[in-house]
């Protein structure tokens, strides 16, 4: 049986994790009475992501065996008031949100000389992006059933006076790898922030695919989550987003037109329902927009999510379908996302990104995390070398020479043709841009 939002509210009770710091440690970040050892503990595994401030690795808790994911929060990283104010907020807001049967549990904090532990659960299913890396697109019915928990999430969250501010399929992970039909659960409240009834915030902060027009212009509220969980949906149903560019600024251009086409494969073959629903969330107007709440009460949501399984998350609704952006094949290019584009400017808590006019060009997965440091992989010669070990989708960056006076307003362009998959790698570099900045 389907859970209301009241039923949700009163099954969930908030548990508010353990927090402690290292008997020896004079200054804390942490306010904590409690004192224990994180090692003594606990051993860490194998790296699941990398993140601006740490890394998320595999956990085991020495006692009893449980297999958690710890986020270690590098303090040397923390190098302003606000890079710390963010680490306690992240903790806030997950110790209020915890309980909810689609949130990530937060266990425990611990604190030492050099890091900040956030002891999470584990989910074995991994990110939605690897589904949808793996499948293309999902049918109706399995769609609906992903995006119905995302939105029960996001309605809670705002009840609770929460806005998340990056929601995409890198910030949802699956609680099994065998059930077709896995929990999700959100995850990832690094640029969330709280949000009192009728505020507008200010700043420009997301994920730039996903990312609300109101937030480029302006003040936003709430409704910049429904936008970003419309854009999941019809990338959930199409495989592709739905505003595209080569570069941040022309995404923003085509976020800010908002021209939202249905005329196009696989369109066709989805339903009329299926497309009000991803209109109303994604109307330019935020007055005009769907509340989560009206999401969740659309024909779509409630009756297509009770509908028949289709089909397992194992097979591949494709069907060699190929899906055409820029001339380049979307299923194999999967460059419409990057983790480490989330960011945020003239908000209290920062993350910045790279500027557009940088001299060094990234190529990175869509979905996956960065599995190397960046200097490790970068070249010191003018052709670019790979030299990371790959276990998921590569993360390349390499510098190039300055071009001369007659080309700096001129793009460089590098294309090849796409290449058959051996099973070892996959991804394919399919187009490259080099921006320059001239001294």
């Amino acid at each position: 049986m389907d859970l209301t939002d009241s039923d949700n509210l009163n099954k969930t009770q908030t548990h508010r994790p353990d927090c402690y710091k290292s008997p020896d440690l004079i200054e804390t970040i942490l306010d904590s009475s409690q004192t224990a050892s994180f090692t003594h503990r606990y051993i860490l595994g194998a790296q699941l992501g990398l993140g601006k401030f740490g890394i998320i690795r595999e956990c085991a808790d020495k006692s009893t065996g449980e297999i958690l994911a710890c986020k270690s929060i590098s303090k040397e990283r923390l190098v302003t008031e606000d890079d710390v104010r963010s680490v306690k907020l992240e903790i806030e807001i997950l110790t209020k949100l915890s309980g909810h049967e689609n949130v990530v549990d937060l266990k425990a904090v611990y604190e030492d000389d050099d890091h900040v532990h956030l002891l999470m659960e584990l989910c074995a299913g991994g990110e939605l992006f690897h589904l949808i890396e793996k499948r293309g697109n999902l049918s109706e019915h399995e769609a609906s059933v992903v995006f119905k928990q995302l939105m029960e999430v996001v309605m809670y969250c705002h009840d609770k006076g929460i806005v998340h501010r990056d929601l995409k399929p890198e910030n949802i992970l699956l609680v099994s790898r065998s059930s077709s039909s896995s929990p999700i659960k959100l995850a990832d409240f690094g640029l969330a922030t709280h949000i009192e009834p009728g505020q507008t915030l200010h700043g420009t902060v997301g994920s730039p695919f996903y990312i609300a027009p109101e937030v480029l212009g302006g003040g936003y509220n709430q409704g910049a989550d429904v936008w970003s969980a419309g854009v999941i949906l019809y990338i959930l149903l199409s495989g592709i987003p739905p505003f595209w560019g080569e570069t941040k600024s022309t995404i923003f251009d085509a976020v800010r037109a908002a021209k939202l086409c249905f005329h196009s494969d696989p369109w066709d073959q989805i339903s009329a329902p299926a497309k009000d629903l991803i209109s109303g969330m994604l109307c330019v107007d935020p007055s005009k927009r769907l509340t989560a709440a009206q999401v969740l009460a659309h024909s779509w949501t409630k009756e297509t999510s009770q509908g028949t399984q289709e089909e397992s998350y194992g097979e591949n609704n494709l069907s060699g379908r190929e899906l055409e952006i820029g001339g380049c094949s979307f299923s194999n290019l999967n460059v419409f996302s990057d983790r480490n584009l989330s960011f945020g400017d003239g908000s209290p808590f920062i993350v910045k990104s790279e500027p557009e006019d940088s001299p060094v060009f990234s190529c990175k997965s869509s979905f996956s995390p960065a599995l190397a440091n960046e200097s490790d992989s970068c070249c010191k010669s003018n052709a670019p070398e790979f030299s990371s070990p790959l276990t998921s989708m590569p993360s390349f960056t390499f510098f190039t020479p300055a071009p001369t006076l007659e080309q700096r307003d001129e793009p460089l362009r590098f294309k090849t043709k796409m290449l058959s998959i051996d099973g070892s790698m996959s991804f394919v570099l399919t187009s490259v841009i080099f921006k320059y900045q001239i001294p």
